[in-house]
């Protein structure tokens, strides 16, 4: 493929927002607390083998269920963040939410006023197109300012500021 052909083909670009929707502290402390029993019954195991023990059927039953436990903290750990894929708008549509927006005296932008349409018109997953139901979630108490910041913040990274290909490493 030459390189006008790759250029010909340039796609919108795409970051995926992650979105913490759980609690991750209470999560990480359960995942602790089996790591810990886990670690805690086979060090008792390979002591019995030390000895010349075999481990019992309760030994190895034990250790199936703290490894189940654990693998299901991880997963419930894992779900305390949803990853929402964003995409770029076309320069008319941004231009057209975000044209009536000044900077501040620090030359900061509050993005808040148009987070609701930014987002339903950024979402790649159809589900996630609704207008009226971004604007119920971001009034909710359960979305702190900074989230509204990252919210910002992703949306200029992915239509105003130019992309770091530093990031990417050496060609």
């Amino acid at each position: 493929m030459s390189l006008r052909d790759l250029i010909e083909a340039k796609q919108r670009r795409t970051v995926t927002w992650p979105l913490l929707v759980g609690n991750p502290s209470a999560a990480a402390a359960e995942v602790e607390t089996f790591r810990k029993a886990l670690d805690l019954h086979q060090a008792g195991v390979a002591e019995k083998r030390k000895g010349g023990k075999r481990p019992t059927k309760a030994d190895l039953q034990r250790d199936g269920q703290l490894k189940s436990d654990l693998k299901a903290a991880l997963e419930r750990m894992a779900a305390t963040v949803v990853n929402i894929e964003l995409q770029s708008l076309p320069e008319d549509e941004w231009e057209a939410l975000f044209g009536s927006i000044e900077p501040d005296g620090d030359g900061e932008y509050d993005l808040r006023p148009i987070h609701a349409v930014a987002l339903a018109a950024s979402c790649t997953d159809p589900d996630l197109q609704d207008v009226d139901w971004w604007a119920e979630q971001l009034r909710r108490p359960e979305w702190s300012d900074g989230d509204k910041a990252a919210i910002s913040r992703t949306l200029l990274e992915l239509n105003i500021y130019a992309p770091r290909f530093d990031l990417l490493g050496k060609g």
